[in-house]
């Protein structure tokens, strides 16, 4: 892949292989440019979705390899559990912090391929659930590439294409089936406009996913874009989480390089305010055990006293637990605190 080729960049969760499936079945077989792909998978999943992509079209698909060159007219697939990243021409593998709560996650890859590629990128978001894919299609807008978006109306899972609508009000919509022939004149119009620029690797972008993802050089002070501390833990490590500001689009990152876009940290606190009850339940638990357990086998020369407080201290212990689990369990509008089928609460899809 030369400086002068394209790159599109695909992210898509739920309801995204559907769709991408059908862009891939419309691609040219002579696109002017490696296409690099991310959907959510889970860590241990065993993903055979390169296969599935070069039998849907003209184009060869395979999981992309850490230091693999990018050729145009091949599909690259992140691989489970691993961010996939272009850089100087180049495929990257991360195991870096999670993003969004994913790992793969599709703003690293936007953003890498907006360091990288600037105005010769062409990033398309398909059907999801939250914001993953918002600030990465803010970043290579502001590189000077393009934003494409599964029309709302089209997407099974409609989050994700409109959180990257709001980060970019100029995005362009359409039905899938439409979205490779707009891919196609996107591109012809890139390679028309660019007269042969090269793009700067030193940015001023924040970065992604790197070993060190949004560190500063000295661990105990914030980086240059992490301009405002706040109170907010982060979900995963509870570190304290830095507030990023990018052209009206904030998201947060905490000091190990955990990101959240502002609906997917909601959802990530949320998550874990269940955690912690339904720990909490179980904490209240054994105390009401081992207290009425202390009440009955401390001995006849126990003072009366301490045994009554054993037991006072049972009662109220299993009372709260009683009550906690009731209000877990069983909530106004009968559903839990996160749907169980699902990673973001209720409606929400992995």
């Amino acid at each position: 892949m030369t400086a002068h080729d394209g790159m599109l960049v695909i992210g898509g969760s739920a309801g995204g292989i559907e769709a991408l499936i059908e862009v891939v079945a419309r691609l040219p077989a002579d696109l002017p440019a490696a296409v690099l792909v991310t959907v959510h998978v889970g860590g241990n999943s065993r993903s055979s979705l390169p296969r599935v992509l070069a039998r849907a079209g003209r184009l060869p698909a395979t999981h992309a390899r850490h230091g693999e060159p990018l050729r145009s007219g091949h599909i690259y697939v992140a691989p489970p559990d691993r961010h996939l990243l272009a850089v100087a021409g180049v495929a990257r593998l991360s195991s870096g912090p999670r993003v969004n709560r994913h790992r793969p996650a599709v703003d690293v890859m936007f953003a890498s391929a907006a360091r990288w590629g600037g105005d010769r990128v062409v990033a398309l978001v398909l059907s999801g659930v939250l914001d993953d894919g918002a600030v990465g299609s803010a970043l290579v807008a502001r590189a000077g590439g393009r934003v494409l978006v599964q029309d709302t109306a089209d997407a099974l899972f409609d989050s994700m294409p409109r959180a990257a609508l709001s980060a970019v009000p100029g995005a362009v919509g359409a039905p899938a089936a439409g979205l490779a022939e707009v891919i196609g004149k996107t591109f012809e119009d890139l390679l028309d406009e660019r007269v042969g620029t090269e793009v700067d690797e030193v940015g001023s972008e924040p970065e992604m996913a790197g070993p060190h993802m949004g560190d500063s050089d000295d661990p105990g002070f914030l980086s240059a874009d992490e301009a405002r501390l706040t109170r907010l833990s982060c979900p995963e490590c509870s570190g304290g989480l830095a507030e990023i500001e990018l052209t009206g689009l904030r998201y947060y990152r905490c000091h190990v390089g955990h990101q959240y876009s502002p609906q997917s940290l909601e959802a990530a606190q949320r998550e874990a305010v269940e955690a912690k009850l339904w720990a909490a339940a179980a904490a209240l638990e054994e105390h009401a055990a081992l207290a009425r357990h202390l009440a009955a086998h401390s001995g006849p020369a126990s003072d009366d006293r301490v045994l009554e407080g054993y037991r006072r201290g049972a009662d109220r212990s299993a009372h709260t637990a009683r009550s906690l689990l009731a209000s877990l369990a069983n909530r106004e509008d009968g559903t839990p605190l996160l749907d169980p089928a699902t990673d973001a609460g209720p409606g929400a899809a992995r």
